[in-house]
């Protein structure tokens, strides 16, 4: 079987798989698919071999394109170009090709050799396609194949929406249709994602490879009486674990809880070191976390959601999450960043009783849903995402097509994104461009139907300010001075560095730093080995649990004891004790019907297993019916007073559109908009964020949670 395949690739294969004894399964289906040109949307677990099942052929396909460039591979971070330069190149150069990258840090088109393949950011390319200097302009030209890595971090989103457009355009400028190669190992919908990704060119053909490893999920609540016992008992959570496991890549939900455990622990475990990485610590610090972390023989590492993507950092024994995620896409990519070499992924679940903030970290929610995240990975059972009319992308990309032509009109991103989204209308972009002359970045031409830059424009280009559509804010370096320097080693938000004083002690990329001074833009520290420090404080809104995963929250309370225990988890006898009495209280009260109970502090929680967004509508609904919320998650509602929920069978998307609408600032403040938002009219602002609330499916919900109840 070897021997075919050589014939297939030839002057690739030694460099690719010359080491291995056969091509994995995802490689043996996908290579003959890219040689034949063909578009395709595969999907297989982490770490199966995607990358090298479409960058050999392509390889194999570049040799016989000398001196151009024959693809261009996204992926959705630098830190994942940096990771596959490394695997790549090496590679590519023992086939004659040279592997060249582009983002915000980097730039090695330039050279005395063309490059074969281009990495890149969507970021980047907007540059290279916007800008075309001279050293990139023929290489775009020259691109046949285009890769997109890690295709469910684009789906859906801001990015997603201009990596489109982008596509669409590159494809323009080409003259020809692009092979189109879309990788991941989670997409809910392969179907609507492979129709999005195609654009106007021919359809991609979903290649899906199932994994073969066996799920082993280590369920434990990890209680205390206060965060400090907190600490002691995390320390003796993550010491059983070591007991067992060399290197361990713990994953927590925020930075706030990466720099806390990463303290506390580093504090209490000596014989381990327990390093940290999450996206705002600085370039330098997180490559040497990478390195430090691959090459130690026992080692912790905390991270936040950063890890979840293809970044090498070495063989991991075991998977730890404190606290579960709130998809099962992130469920499914962490658990695969461990135990690679064997044929079971290894999960340590830890329900934490408090957050460190000292607030309740409600355990026996994440108890639940660990639960419901294992039964929907074990089903192969998947969130959907909606796709939101982005305004604020056209906004974005109308300003990038006239940094390239120096003058921009609506037909203009008609003509070059030849399948435009339905809501980009002529209209519509040009109220956009209305509103940019309204902001002075813009000006209208005379007698044409035109719209050309202005001074303002040319400042924002030279910041940057329309390159991405990556939520903006505003940061401030931490410098610590060490060694009669300064060393950057993070950031934090500028609106809370204006907050700190000298003498402030604050905890920053998981240390105690003593505030020496705060600056305009940088805040210069001291280590500092203490006991007590302040929580830094970052501004990014949670993704929210989807529906999918709060049903079955409700599936796991009901279903029969024998499909429960089929389920691949090991409980604590805690763990166990805690589910079986949710399931005892809730099994009657839900097969009644009885979505509404009163607990015993007094407080009525309606239980609503609708996600995260239904939830907060139903809330925003309850206190304009005159109810008194306290708070919700993702599937309860509590209320101060019994609520009355017989009217929301009349609830229609028209209605809950109005709610919002009335308090639309609150919900702009909560949610991740691109950059342009501000700069739209505010009736597209309006119908962006209605569009992110997914309406429709809420107010079904709600309805089928009123109707549930006669």
């Amino acid at each position: 079987m070897t021997v075919g395949w050589r014939a297939r690739l030839p002057r690739v294969y030694d460099a690719f798989f010359g080491s291995f004894g056969r091509l994995r399964p995802v490689q043996e289906q996908a290579i003959p698919l890219v040689l034949q040109r063909r578009n395709l949307l595969l999907i297989a677990p982490t770490g199966s071999g995607k990358t090298e099942a479409v960058v050999a052929p392509l390889a194999e396909m570049a040799i016989d394109h000398p001196g151009t460039t024959f693809a261009l591979y996204v992926v959705p971070t630098r830190a994942l170009v940096n990771d596959l330069e490394v695997r790549l190149a090496e590679r590519l150069n023992a086939c004659g090709l040279r592997l060249a990258v582009r983002h915000g840090e980097r730039n090695t088109i330039r050279g005395r050799e063309v490059p074969a393949i281009i990495l890149t950011t969507p970021e980047s390319l907007e540059v290279m396609l916007s800008l075309q200097h001279d050293y990139v302009r023929d290489r775009l030209r020259e691109i046949q194949a285009v890769v997109v890595d890690e295709t469910h971090q684009f789906y859906g989103t801001p990015r997603g929406l201009q990596l489109y457009c982008l596509l669409e355009r590159l494809k323009q400028y080409t003259g020809r249709s692009l092979q189109r190669i879309c990788l991941s190992a989670t997409v809910g919908e392969p179907e609507l994602v492979a129709e999005f990704f195609r654009g106007s060119d021919a359809p991609l053909e979903v290649v899906s490879v199932p994994g073969t490893r066996a799920l082993d999920i280590r369920l434990e609540p990890v209680m205390a009486d206060s965060v400090n016992g907190l600490a002691d008992a995390a320390a003796a959570w993550l010491t059983a674990i070591l007991e067992d496991r060399r290197k361990v890549l713990v994953f927590a939900n925020t930075r706030v809880q990466c720099d806390w455990l990463r303290w506390k622990l580093g504090e209490r475990i000596k014989h381990v070191p327990v390093f940290l990485h999450y996206s705002s610590l600085h370039r330098a610090y997180r490559e040497e976390v990478e390195r430090a972390f691959r090459e130690r023989p026992r080692a912790v590492c905390i991270a936040t959601s950063t890890l979840e993507l293809g970044i090498d950092i070495g063989d991991i024994d075991a998977v730890a999450m404190w606290g579960a995620p709130n998809t099962v896409t992130s469920f499914l990519q962490r658990l695969g960043r461990g135990n690679r070499r064997t044929d079971t992924s290894i999960v340590y679940a830890a329900c934490p009783s408090y957050y460190p903030s000292g607030g309740d970290a409600d355990p026996d929610s994440h108890l639940l849903t660990f639960v419901a995240l294992t039964s929907c990975a074990v089903k192969s059972e998947l969130e959907t995402r909606v796709l939101p009319r982005y305004y604020s992308v056209l906004a974005q990309q109308l300003l990038a097509l006239c940094c390239h032509w120096g003058m921009v009109a609506p037909d203009g991103f008609q003509r070059v994104v030849a399948r435009a989204p339905e809501f980009a209308t002529t209209a519509t972009l040009a109220s956009v461009l209305d509103k940019l002359v309204d902001a002075k970045v813009l000006e209208r031409v005379p007698r044409h139907d035109l719209w050309r830059p202005t001074d303002k424009f040319h400042t924002w280009q030279a910041l940057g300010m329309f390159w991405g559509n990556i939520p903006e804010q505003a940061e401030a370096v931490v410098l610590r001075e060490g060694a009669g320097r300064l060393i950057p080693i993070a950031e934090i938000p500028r609106q809370y560095s204006w907050q700190l004083r000298a003498g402030d002690v604050v905890l920053v990329a998981g240390q105690p730093r003593l505030v020496l001074s705060v600056e305009s833009q940088n805040v210069r520290v001291l280590d500092l080995v203490t006991s007590e420090a302040e929580l830094a404080q970052y501004r990014s809104p949670a993704e929210p649990t989807p529906a999918r995963v709060a049903r079955e929250i409700a599936e796991v309370l009901t279903m029969p004891d024998a499909e429960l225990a089929r389920l691949p988890i090991r409980y604590t006898r805690q763990a166990r004790r805690r589910l079986q009495e949710w399931r005892t209280t809730m099994q009657p009260r839900l097969a009644a019907r009885q979505v509404i109970a009163k607990e015993p502090r007094g407080h009525w929680v309606i239980y609503t297993f609708a996600g995260t967004v239904a939830n907060l509508l139903l809330s925003h609904w309850l206190r304009a019916q005159g109810t008194c919320v306290i708070r919700h998650d993702a599937w309860r509602v509590w209320c101060a007073d019994p609520p009355r929920l017989n009217t929301l069978t009349k609830c229609t998307p028209d209605y809950l559109a109005r709610l919002v609408t009335a308090e639309l600032r609150r919900y702009v403040a909560n949610l991740p908009l691109p950059p342009m938002f501000r700069h739209l009219p505010e009736t597209l602002q309006r119908e962006e964020v209605l569009s992110m609330l997914d309406l429709e499916t809420s107010a079904r919900l709600l309805r089928e949670l009123a109707e549930s109840m006669e």
